[in-house]
């Protein structure tokens, strides 16, 4: 640990004890009564002493509530509703969300519910304690049928180990989809001149026009930069040439200046992407195929763009990309053999110094289920998700411990039966993004 973050350290140390001479113990008892007994248990080890002291010492003889969270009674939700009129006042702003950090941003976002003021603390801009909250695993967002027959949007928590209702904010018929830091920006199949920008946890959502026609094939990336607290969202656009080629320009938004500008322009000859595109580094990478060579990998340096796309990243065999993905600001993909190949199946492939290394092989098994050349990966942090229309089972891979998990899902019956009817009726279905669970992003 350098220096720099051991004083870090220390000053947030420092405010933790200066605000903990003044809050009484029946008030912190009072906030943490709102919170799942796991999590008040949590905090009683990892905060300080005093904490420990008061979850252990008070908790049993004062918590108002079941585990389950419902009131023993009316009286009591009416008592601890003055209560929390009496205390609000006194309690700094920049105290709660001191506090409010400590816990997972799903449990964060259920306490903005206590009162108008506490929404107003979570939900608050700019964050004051949000940036310094610890990194969270991904949630992964995806629709299922639900047993009235109706779509239905799930969000699966790898934290908690379980699938949760989420409002299915989403129009249908997505195109392709791009996440950083807690932002998502999606791109509509039907009207490809607008992108929605925003964070499904705060769904604060902007539309941004896409400058230039809609006839063109399209893909797009995102990237929040937490320096800056502002974001790019990169178009890339290819359509035919009269001399029946492919011509690729690259659109460029940054939320700071709030405008586009086209940072290049240039034929490519036979060579045509995909829709798999993300920036690593500020870097855009883009998979390009051409129908009498082997795959590559286009990169194209935001900072300072290239006057070509030349010398492109070779592939290391003929595949097909089932997604691009930022890893910790390394680049991650995953990659399905073709049928032509010595085996058919999907490998994790990782660059560095623009040279691929195999990081693991999915097992035969696991492909087939998946439904092989449907499969659809993202990630975020460590984790990757694998999912597939054909398959209503969710497959993850943890990069640092190399292990594969199968998630199911309770609608897992009825969405097979749903998806076995065929593919392209129950597109909506395949859809599915990650996204990192965060208040301190906007759009």
């Amino acid at each position: 640990m350098s220096r720099g973050e051991e004083e870090k350290g220390e000053e947030e140390k420092g405010t933790l004890l200066k605000w903990d001479a003044i809050l009484p113990d029946e008030l912190l008892q009072k906030v943490l009564s709102f919170l799942p007994t796991a999590n008040i248990i949590k905090l009683g080890i990892i905060v300080c002493k005093r904490w420990y002291e008061v979850v252990h010492s008070y908790w049993i003889r004062t918590i108002p509530r079941h585990s389950d969270g419902e009131e023993e009674e009316e009286e009591e939700e009416e008592e601890d509703k003055g209560a929390l009129v009496s205390w609000d006042a006194i309690l700094p702003d920049e105290l709660l969300q001191k506090v409010l950090s400590f816990l997972p941003t799903a449990n964060v976002i259920k306490l903005g519910i206590v009162c108008k003021r506490w929404y107003e603390v979570v939900h608050s801009s700019p964050p004051l304690s949000w940036p310094m909250m610890a990194p969270q695993k991904p949630l992964f967002f995806r629709r299922f049928f639900n047993d009235a027959g109706d779509f239905s949007g799930r969000v699966y928590d790898p934290c908690f180990l379980r699938w949760s209702n989420f409002d299915d904010f989403l129009h249908s018929d997505i195109q392709c989809v791009s996440s950083s830091c807690g932002l998502v920006c999606l791109m509509n199949h039907s009207d490809r001149n607008h992108l929605l920008v925003g964070s499904p946890i705060k769904r604060d959502w902007k539309l941004l026009q896409v400058p230039g026609c809609s006839d063109s094939f399209r893909t797009m990336a995102l990237s929040f930069d937490r320096s800056t607290r502002g974001y790019t969202v990169v178009v890339a656009k290819c359509s035919r040439t009269q001399q029946l080629q492919w011509h690729l320009s690259v659109h460029i938004y940054q939320s700071t200046t709030k405008s586009w500008a086209t940072h290049y322009a240039q034929d490519l000859d036979l060579w045509k992407f995909k829709h798999k595109a993300v920036i690593c580094d500020g870097v855009l990478y883009q998979f390009v195929y051409h129908p009498f060579l082997t795959p590559n990998l286009m990169a194209f340096d935001l900072i300072k763009p290239p006057s070509s796309i030349h010398p492109l990243i070779p592939m290391p065999f003929p595949c097909a990309c089932a997604g691009l993905i930022n890893l910790s600001n390394k680049l991650v993909m995953v990659a399905l053999l073709n049928w032509d190949w010595p085996h058919e199946g999907a490998v994790i492939l990782e660059l560095e110094d623009k040279k691929w290394r195999e990081v693991a092989q999915m097992p035969i098994s696991m492909y087939k289920k998946l439904g092989g050349y449907y499969l659809n990966s993202c990630g975020a942090g460590d984790l990757l998700f694998m999912h597939s229309p054909m398959c209503p089972e969710l497959l993850t891979f943890d990069m640092k411990k190399k292990v594969w998990k199968w998630v199911s899902h309770p609608y897992t019956e009825r969405s097979l039966f749903c998806f076995k009817q065929g593919a392209s009726v129950f597109r909506d279905l395949c859809f599915g993004f990650c996204f990192e669970p965060r208040l301190d992003v906007s759009s």
